[in-house]
């Protein structure tokens, strides 16, 4: 909705029912970016308009130095004299008596003389204190659209974007990872390639489920979800195709030793076992066994592109 009314806005400044343009949602959803796009747009298609976009914060400063400088009615001119008005962070005008009560004048003379007016906030109008109803009233006239958090598809689009432009490779999995555990916002995304790419630079590693999970637990608010043994023998026997308990067997055969070999490899890394401990899960084999498994494991990745994708694998779905 969001977006279907900014271009309707675009193409049609103040000709259509959306305005004010009312955008809102959290952090690092689009809000600028959307913002931007309706200017740039707008200049494009009508030059002879005169646009403009700040933030509440400057308008909230350029206010002050008016009143300090006895200049205020030439900055209401200013802004009267606006086609259209955009106001980034409208939410920080709360509180400003003086400064809401000007910008509610410039509203109503814009408004009433068909300009655009476009806001963004990180809440919405019925959720905002310490601004004046008659103010909020205003804001709720045209359109209130709200930008939510992107969704898992979404999110990966936007991660092949940056990875593609940026030039970089990343395996699949590795992007499934990172758009299943970033959910939050666009910023936090990009953020993380860029982490990636620089520890994949400044340490001469493969970007790995490995790394993208280090890079995330360090770099945003991230909720580790517990892993445990049980979980670990679950999804390898799932990932191989086995029954449960054929790993806990005395078998030899080789798909059932391999999938022991991993179940031991993934218990060693995500668990505080210890050695012995991982044993006694696993087929009551000693810690001898259990450190043989994970060294063969940790070869086998090195040397073997298939093997390695397979252990990528299943850590992307040890996670979900």
């Amino acid at each position: 909705m969001a977006r279907t009314a900014a271009e309707a806005v675009a193409n049609n400044p103040a000709k259509t029912a959306f305005n004010p343009l009312f955008l809102h949602g959290c952090s690092g959803v689009g809000k600028t970016h959307l913002c931007h796009a309706i200017g740039t747009k707008i200049m494009e298609m009508f030059p002879e308009k005169k646009v403009l976009y700040l933030s509440a914060h400057l308008f909230k400063v350029q206010y002050t130095d008016a009143t300090r400088f006895n200049t205020v009615n030439d900055f209401i001119n200013f802004y009267q004299g606006i086609d259209i008005l955009i106001i980034d962070d409208i939410q920080e005008l709360s509180g400003l008596t003086k400064t809401q009560n000007t910008f509610f004048h410039i509203f109503n003379h814009l408004h009433q003389n068909n300009k655009q007016l476009i806001m963004t906030s990180d809440r919405a109008p019925m959720d905002m204190v310490g601004v004046e109803e008659r103010l909020l009233t205003r804001f709720r006239w045209g359109l209130t659209a709200n930008l939510e958090r992107p969704e898992k598809d979404l999110r990966k689009k936007i991660l092949q974007e940056k990875i593609t432009a940026d030039g970089l490779n990343i395996p699949e999995s590795v992007v499934d990872y990172i758009a299943e555990n970033v959910t939050d916002n666009v910023r936090d995304l990009e953020g993380i390639v860029v982490s990636l790419m620089a520890h994949s630079i400044i340490n001469d590693a493969e970007i790995d489920l490995t790394l993208a999970r280090r890079v995330i637990e360090q770099s945003i608010k991230f909720e580790i979800k517990k892993i445990t043994v049980q979980k670990i023998q679950e999804v390898v026997c799932d990932y191989f195709n086995i029954k449960r308990d054929l790993i806990q067997s005395k078998s030899r055969k080789r798909e059932i030793v391999q999938a022991r070999q991993v179940a031991m490899y993934f218990t060693k890394e995500h668990t505080e076992l210890s050695l012995s401990q991982i044993g006694t899960h696993i087929g009551k084999r000693n810690h001898a066994t259990v450190l043989h498994s994970y060294n063969t494991v940790k070869g086998l990745i090195e040397v073997d592109k298939t093997f390695r994708s397979n252990v990528e694998e299943i850590e992307r779905l040890l996670h979900i």
